[in-house]
């Protein structure tokens, strides 16, 4: 019997020209991104090698791991299947590069003749692969919608959408009722539910512009900005506190508030998104004092504090990076990036634009727009004296000391005793406690500097000093004879003192000192710290005191040296003023409109590499420069200043792919629930390409042709039949496609915290919906009926029930919400007294109204709450409980009923 089996290459064997391009252009760069950082010629974990043929062969030390021609049958294929192993550990290969892997293996694992190891990309050809490669770094097109038959499509969005479902054998869903999709309208434009009178206006408007005009109508509401803002505030993790800080500072920010109103009033406006990121970078570049557009720059300042700068200056460029391009720049802070072609050079030329940064608080406007602002300005200016008189009287202790004290300065220069014994001597005036380090140490660098063998006033200190106390002590006769010598080339003064008083011990001869200087500190004291007191003096003291001003001078203190001399305590009292004054800024009505922004420094220096992110450990200069995945390979560094405004151009410029998409991607998540890109904040390579790429570049285009004008976008998705399907189950489209990828219904969502919160409000008729001012405390009781988005955010405590609801932590931007159900969501919802006090206030209506039957009171809390009359089984279920519930001083029966619909599942979701 002859069996004729598969003939597979040996090392030997010529592999055909068409196996060989397949290994090439599917396989080995499969490999090189995947692999070979752990299976290469540097690292062979598990003793495998996957960067030459001749290894695959060999195996790993399980022994082998490919089967020729039978990849059912190879470890390597049932790893990347995740059938045995999980390889790569990372995360699974996309299924067509595990079906590339297969075919190369069936077809004999062809491999080029002669071919050099598989290894590592460089940074440089990483670089270059990642430009030509990866979809997000691809130009933006303006593809042509695909032709689709029928007439379901209403614009070009459904056309992509359509032939996505088509080709899957798929049918889009109905279109919802109009009370469903004014109500998804609305929240998804204001955050606010329609009213019942704006229901029954549009269920009963059969024009065919009636949606249009109402989607007009919300994007002309000052509630959109509110909406949209909010969202906007996720991504520039806004916050009204600084967050931890370890003396005991008042944590808030003065002015965050007015980066808040400015954000709601820029989606109002509808800015340019262009010009929206440009303000917020560079607003300061362009913009006067007065200009409302540099609270844009609170971008940069609301961030959290770090107690190390460097961190600060981290968060700056994880908040533009990442929230503005999709990219994951701050993981090139320590190494280069692992994935990205991102590396430390283009992490620090970033850090040497956001480091050299003044903070400043311009006025947004004029300074007296309150009619309140004088009697704040009376009070600033009390608090402003007060601080000012501290820092006089601090200044005059540090300087009176200086001048005064100096026995207990200068035998600590001299002296090599610990603390603790020279605190004993006799002629100590001052107890140790209250000697100031800093007044000390300058005597030390005096003495360094100054004080030579045969100075003619500091000799005998500097030989003093050489020889230590006991020694001192013992030769002090022998020194003093020689000091006191007619040949003396010693200041007459201090021969003379030394003479009289001869001292026996380093104490004794410090306290002669103290007594010559006592006369010059005194004088120059009365000269009010003048340097030209000098010239006042004679004789030897004139020397004395030239002496005392020479060089690094213990005497003629700085503003350095006052702050370098200050107390703890001294420094607390100061805080504790500018607590008050920065209290003062932020709980007074007529505080002026100020901002939280930045400006470059006079002198901004050259960035350098920080060596595996250590400041102390400086590495190559760096240009100021975008990164360069994004940038022209000879682009010239930043030259205006910190480069912010260059940057700011580099990120809106025309070219650049990203900005576009990540803006499209984030308004499209925000209406549909679900993003295009599944990973809003990481556009890299990481990144699983968009379910509807040609959608997303169309949406990208539509935006950038319109101006950059967010609203038209919304509105332009909004007019879509795909917007407007019906959020209806089809189990059968369930398990084709569990995920609604395809989008071949609507996706029902669940109110964000805000608009739960806000809702409710709006509902009971208590909402206050004024914009702007400064936060308020909306946990605490009375529980003031602000929208949300004017609610005190603490970084350092935010709340739990903020955290109950997937609210974002504010300590870092945020691309997307978490979406959790958990226990505590219903717990709040049934006893919260904020919920129960909305029911009471609904009900309250009711018991206003006697006139009313209870099915008419039932129907209005129906059409209070959702918009809707009650079903026949809903009014015979609550009429019922209203009749049979027991009576209660406190509750009513229809409070218990408005907390129900408040609480229930259709006033929690969207359909």
């Amino acid at each position: 019997m002859v069996c004729f089996l598969p003939s597979f290459a040996s090392a030997e064997t010529k592999f055909s020209p068409e196996h060989v391009e397949f290994f090439e252009k599917s396989v080995r760069p499969v490999f090189i991104k995947h692999c070979v950082s752990c299976h290469g010629a540097e690292k062979q974990e598990a003793g495998l090698r996957l960067d030459a043929r001749s290894a695959i062969v060999k195996g790993a030390d399980s022994g082998k791991i490919v089967v020729e021609g039978n990849p059912d049958e190879s470890g390597l294929i049932q790893a990347v299947r995740y059938e045995t192993f999980e390889m790569p550990p990372a995360g699974q290969l996309p299924k067509e590069e595990i079906a590339a892997i297969e075919q190369w293996v069936k077809l004999g694992m062809p491999w080029p003749e002669e071919a050099e190891p598989i290894g590592p990309l460089s940074f440089d050809e990483r670089l270059v692969n990642d430009k030509q490669h990866h979809w997000a770094y691809q130009p933006i097109q303006d593809p042509p919608a695909p032709e689709v038959e029928g007439d379901w499509a209403q614009n070009e969005i459904d056309h992509f959408v359509e032939k996505r479902l088509s080709d899957n054998g798929i049918v889009p869903a109905e279109p919802t009722d109009r009370r469903t999709l004014i109500r998804r309208a609305t929240f998804d434009l204001t955050g606010l539910p329609p009213t019942q009178a704006e229901v029954d206006a549009f269920v009963n408007d059969q024009s065919p512009e009636a949606y249009e005009k109402l989607i007009d109508r919300l994007l002309a509401s000052p509630q959109y900005g509110v909406k949209w803002g909010r969202i906007w505030l996720d991504v520039a993790r806004y916050s009204d506190t600084r967050g931890y800080l370890n003396d005991g500072q008042d944590r808030r920010f003065p002015y965050a508030h007015a980066y808040r109103d400015y954000v709601i009033d820029s989606f109002n406006r509808d800015t340019p998104y262009t010009e929206f990121i440009k303000e917020q970078l560079a607003a300061d570049y362009f913009a006067q004092e007065g200009d409302r557009r540099l609270a844009g720059l609170g971008l940069i300042r609301i961030g959290r504090q770090f107690l190390k700068h460097q961190d600060t200056i981290d968060d700056r460029i994880d908040v533009v990076t990442r929230g503005v391009l999709g990219l994951t720049v701050t993981c090139a802070r320590c190494h280069d990036h692992k994935y990205d072609a991102i590396n430390m050079a283009d992490y620090y030329g970033l850090y040497g634009v956001f480091d050299p940064l003044n903070e400043t608080t311009p006025l947004i406007g004029a300074i007296d727009s309150d009619p309140r602002y004088p009697e704040f300005k009376k009070r600033y200016d009390e608090l402003q004296q007060e601080l000012s008189n501290h820092h006089a009287n601090v200044e005059k202790s540090v300087r009176t000391e200086a001048s005064t004290y100096f026995f207990d300065l200068m035998v600590r220069a001299v002296s090599k005793q610990q603390e603790v014994d020279i605190a004993k001597y006799e002629q100590n005036e001052q107890e140790a406690k209250n000697v100031r380090p800093h007044l000390v140490n300058k005597w030390k660098a005096f003495a360094d500097q100054q004080w030579k063998p045969e100075h003619p006033i500091w000799g005998p200190l500097f030989e003093t000093r050489e020889l230590g106390e006991e020694k001192y002590a013992a030769e002090h006769q022998e020194l003093l004879a020689k000091w006191t010598a007619e040949e003396s080339k010693l200041n007459p003064a201090v021969r003379e003192a030394l003479a009289a008083k001869q001292p026996a011990t380093l104490p004794a001869l410090v306290d002669t000192y103290d007594e010559l200087l006592k006369p010059v500190g005194k004088a120059f004291l009365d000269a009010g710290f003048d340097r030209a007191f000098v010239d006042k003096l004679e004789g030897s003291q004139k020397e004395l005191g030239q002496s005392l001003l020479q060089g690094n001078s213990p005497l003629a203190l700085g503003d350095n040296d006052i702050r370098a001399a200050t107390f703890t305590s001294e420094h607390a009292v100061q805080k504790k003023i500018e607590g008050k004054i920065r209290g003062h800024e932020i709980d007074s009505p007529g505080a002026p409109p100020r901002a939280m922004a930045v400006t470059d420094r006079d002198r901004v220096g050259q960035p350098v590499i920080f060596l595996r992110g250590d400041p102390g450990r400086r590495g190559d200069q760096v240009p100021r420069q975008f990164v360069r995945v994004l940038n022209e390979s000879e682009a010239p560094a930043y030259q205006q200043g910190s480069g912010r405004l260059e940057l700011a151009e580099d990120i809106i410029a025309a070219d650049n792919p990203l900005t576009a998409r990540v803006i499209a991607n984030r308004v499209w998540m925000t209406h549909f629930d679900r993003p295009l890109v599944l990973t809003p904040g990481d556009f890299g390579i990481r990144s699983d390409p968009p379910t509807h790429p040609l959608l997303l570049d169309h949406l990208a285009s539509y935006l950038k042709k319109n101006g950059w004008s967010l609203k038209k976008l919304h509105k332009h998705i909004m007019l879509s039949a795909t917007y407007q399907q019906s959020s209806k189950d089809r189990p059968e489209l369930r398990e084709k496609d569990p995920e609604n990828r395809l989008l071949w219904k609507m996706n029902r969502r669940r109110l964000s915290f805000e608009e739960m919160r806000d809702a409710m409000l709006a509902a009971s008729g208590a909402l206050d919906d004024s914009l702007g001012g400064r936060a308020v405390k909306i946990l605490q009781d009375p529980y003031p009926p602000r929208r949300t988005v004017y609610g005190f955010v603490d970084r350092q405590d935010l709340p739990n029930l903020y955290r109950a609801f997937d609210y974002p932590s504010p300590d870092a931007t945020s691309p997307e919400r978490s979406k959790t159900s958990v226990p505590q969501q219903a717990l709040y919802l049934l006893n919260s007294p904020f919920v129960a006090r909305q029911a009471e206030h609904l009900a309250g209506e009711l018991l206003d109204q006697p006139e009313l039957s209870d099915p008419e009171k039932l129907a209005h809390l129906f059409h209070s709450i959702l918009q809707r009359a009650p079903t026949v089984d809903e009014e015979k279920m609550f009429l019922e409980y209203v009749t049979n519930a027991q009576k209660s001083e406190n509750w009513s029966a229809w409070d218990s009923v408005a907390q129900v619909l408040l609480v229930s599942n259709e006033f929690m979701f969207v359909d």
